[in-house]
């Protein structure tokens, strides 16, 4: 009997991969973003690395007073930069030579009851991926969850799914959102213009802590 063949139309690629915790110094980076939050717990959840982007969420609005630690991320750059010479080499197919940017644009913690509401990583500057870095993620910690941008997303639900996995992610075009699997050290990579969101954590002893990456092809 012949195979069948399957192209995934219209599909929003997510990848997934895990970042050696030993290739850069996750224990330092770890430590100063604990601190940062333990300054003030109750702020929102999100810190941008550039500028006042994003301002209204950071741990530092209207904390003159305190000092933040400054995060340094050269180590974890150089890490990322190993990862995406060989995603760029292995997963994106083009007609021509191109070069690729890389830049690590936030990082949030989350404490019980807060939340990281509907967004994309979509801008002027043109970014073409956007990652997801767990550094600190345990069991009690909440998942990403990405929406469904087709159209017939709503609908869906009318259907009769009974006999289909909706845990599993190649149905999840079934579904309006879908909560991605990840552990520690795991990071995902996905289209920019994917909506996503980090839903209201629940009791926690320990910050859910992540690094948010864009990368620009030029």
């Amino acid at each position: 009997m012949n195979e069948f063949s399957q192209l995934n139309l219209f599909a929003f690629p997510i990848y997934k991969i895990r970042i050696d915790p030993t290739s850069y110094d996750k224990e330092k980076i770890v430590e100063d973003i604990k601190y940062n939050k333990s300054l003030k717990k109750s702020a929102c959840t999100y810190v941008s690395i550039f500028g006042n982007e994003h301002k209204e969420n950071s741990f530092e609005k209207d904390y003159d007073d305190v000092t933040f630690r400054s995060i340094n991320f050269d180590k974890l750059n150089m890490a990322y930069s190993k990862v995406f010479n060989k995603f760029f080499h292995e997963k994106v197919f083009t007609k021509k030579n191109y070069s690729w940017e890389l830049d690590i644009r936030s990082y949030s913690a989350i404490l019980e009851g807060q939340r990281i509401g509907t967004h994309n990583h979509l801008s002027t500057t043109k970014f073409y991926f956007s990652t997801c870095h767990y550094l600190n993620f345990k069991d009690d910690h909440t998942l990403t969850r990405f929406n469904n941008p087709a159209n017939f997303a709503p609908f869906i639900k009318f259907c009769s799914l009974d006999l289909l996995d909706l845990t599993a992610p190649d149905n999840s075009y079934l579904i309006e959102d879908f909560i991605m699997p990840s552990q520690e050290d795991d990071m995902i990579i996905f289209p920019s213009a994917l909506n996503h969101e980090v839903v209201e954590q629940g009791p926690t002893k320990e910050p859910r802590i992540t690094v948010s990456t864009n990368i620009k092809i030029k």
